[in-house]
């Protein structure tokens, strides 16, 4: 026991040492939360340009405007159709002269660039028509919508989702870059050759190399999750026992793939494209950036057995107040994640060669 503690310490001020290391292990993560709290914190409008004849200008603006939906703007026909297709606005309403014996036909011309926003900008805009024309003509509407949430989550941001998929993209990327290129180079220069003519044990080395990066993983979440509640204010909650949980079961099923890597390649060249390999699809797919639901429905059926999609989908569940230990969602992340450590720490053990 002794012999780890001395390791470990070892290789924790090795880890302290190594600025370069320490900076993608630590600050970069706070980098890409800083940059990425920008986006979706503030209330997405949009931003509509209205032409209309001269004695209905006043009625369109005011119908607009007392939605916080739309920021809206009277423009001529020529300088809003210019802006829109410059893309300094979403997209130019045109208003006729409305006529009492039939119905009146809005036309709006959008900026098609962008698939996705364009979509979100004709569907505000039809829905909103909708909505105001049931209320201009007196009708009782078919259907109400009674939206109600799951439960009483704290999150309301992008900054508060993408706090949870960092969180879980950090443990995924410092286990299996750290234990994968780690050990391989120790391997490339002998270290670990060496070391077996010493009185430490192979499994002392590998139990505090184990323990050096699960404190490093630990003492990093701590400072993202500081950082982004404290500094950029992200509003979610901090469950400490069930997200160390989490975080620990996810650093041993990468810990344990990264002993694959490193049991298999012969170098620190061949183990790089190895580990992009598989953390790049992780990275994209398993609902870091956004959620698993926008892909299509095969694509997120596989990624949902992803163990970095079993760590996001915990910690955001945790994180937002919508799981709790006894939570069978939670349950099923934590039984997803055993089953990744159980079956690759297996393969690890076979595979891992100390030359």
């Amino acid at each position: 026991m002794n012999a780890i503690l001395v390791l470990t310490r070892s290789l924790l001020r090795q880890t302290i040492r190594n600025r370069q290391g320490l900076f993608w292990t630590l600050f970069f993560p706070l980098v890409l939360m800083f940059v990425f709290s920008f986006l979706g914190n503030s209330q997405s409008r949009v931003n509509l340009a209205v032409v209309s004849p001269r004695g209905q200008s006043a009625a369109v603006m005011k119908v607009f405007q007392r939605s916080p939906l739309f920021h809206v703007t009277k423009m001529s026909r020529r300088q809003a159709l210019q802006e829109v297709q410059r893309g300094q606005i979403d997209a130019a309403l045109l208003v006729p002269l409305a006529a009492a014996d039939h119905t009146t036909t809005l036309t709006l011309r959008y900026n098609n660039a962008n698939a996705v926003s364009a979509g979100q900008v004709v569907g505000s805009v039809e829905a909103f028509v909708a909505q105001a024309d049931i209320a201009l003509s007196g009708r009782p509407p078919l259907f109400r919508v009674a939206a109600q949430a799951m439960t009483h989550s704290h999150s309301s941001t992008y900054l508060d989702f993408l706090l949870p998929g960092i969180l879980a993209l950090m443990t995924m990327q410092n286990s299996l870059f750290g234990i994968g290129a780690g050990l391989t180079r120790w391997k490339e220069q002998g270290v670990l050759r060496r070391f077996r003519a010493t009185p430490v044990k192979p499994v002392q080395l590998l139990a505090a190399t184990i323990v050096n990066y699960m404190v490093v993983g630990l003492a990093s979440a701590a400072i993202v999750i500081g950082f982004s509640t404290t500094i950029l204010h992200a509003s979610v909650s901090v469950p400490l026992g069930p997200i160390l949980l989490v975080l620990l079961l996810g650093m041993a099923s990468f810990l344990s793939i990264g002993f694959i890597v490193a049991g298999l390649s012969k170098s620190q060249e061949a183990t790089i494209p190895i580990i992009n390999l598989i953390s790049f699809p992780m990275m994209f797919l398993s609902g870091v950036f956004f959620p698993v639901s926008s892909l299509p429905r095969i694509l997120a059926h596989i990624v949902q057995y992803f163990p970095l999609t079993y760590v996001a989908d915990a910690l955001r569940g945790l994180m937002s107040g919508q799981l709790t230990l006894g939570a069978s969602a939670f349950r099923t992340d934590i039984i997803g994640l055993v089953v990744w450590i159980v079956v690759t720490g297996l393969i690890a053990s076979r595979a891992w060669r100390w030359e």
